[in-house]
């Protein structure tokens, strides 16, 4: 099984290249007025838009790097040599709680890309109102961020049921929890192997939805280039 915790951070994606120069520039004001206790920054429209870009992204690489977390520790319980149950609901429940936020992550980024009110893209609906900005007028963009939902749609109604104070379960794991609790006995059957085996089937499909998270948002960032550049462009022109 593939180590996902050293796959490539979307920040490192070469569309971005081209405002790397205005980042640059915004963190060298940053940090100069930080240093001399200075309260104001005086930044131009392009570093503001840089800046924005950029944090976005890292909201997306720190929502990854919580997810190939929850990858590392279910597939750990898989070598173990009794897993517990319980840790396992911990770490799954984290996993889901965490992998729908990347798709209102995606749609923050791009919002700021595209220069839409932060009110609208950051409130309530926000999702929603970006969908109805791109569907017509970037239906290329538009067909990149509904992948990006997709690839974690099935994770939607469990997300919404620990919501509402549902701790996750499966019939295995309350077979599992059931054994333990009521201490059966199974006779010949190696309970033991078959926590071992649950785990590393969760650890394979939380791998699998984290490859699928990866290449759509590198799809996204492959659509969203043109805005890059024209910001970039438009500032040369001031």
């Amino acid at each position: 099984m593939q180590d996902t915790s050293t796959d490539k951070n979307l920040i490192d994606h070469p569309n971005l290249v081209v405002l790397l120069p205005h980042m640059h520039s915004y963190c060298e004001k940053g940090i100069t007025n930080f240093a001399a206790g200075k309260d104001s920054l005086s930044v131009s429209t392009i570093e503001t838009y840089a800046s924005g870009v950029f944090e976005r992204v890292a909201e997306l690489d720190t929502a990854l790097i919580s997810l190939r977390l929850a990858f590392r520790f279910v597939n750990e319980l898989s070598s173990e040599i009794n897993p517990n149950p319980d840790v396992y609901r911990y770490h799954y429940e984290n996993f889901v709680f965490r992998v729908i936020g990347l798709v209102d992550r995606a749609h923050r980024l791009v919002g700021a890309s595209l220069l839409l009110p932060s009110k609208k893209y950051e409130g309530v609906g926000g999702n929603r109102f970006v969908q109805s900005e791109t569907k017509t007028k970037r239906p290329r963009l538009h067909r990149a961020l509904s992948a990006v939902a997709t690839a974690v749609n099935n994770y939607r109604e469990p997300r919404n049921e620990l919501i509402h104070s549902n701790a996750y379960s499966s019939r295995e794991l309350g077979i599992f929890m059931g054994v333990e609790q009521f201490n059966v006995d199974t006779g010949s059957v190696d309970v033991k192997e078959l926590k071992r085996d649950y785990s590393s089937t969760g650890a394979a499909e939380i791998e699998q939805t984290i490859g699928r998270l990866v290449t759509t948002l590198t799809a996204l960032l492959d659509e969203l280039g043109p805005a890059f550049s024209t910001a970039h462009e438009f500032s040369l022109k001031k």
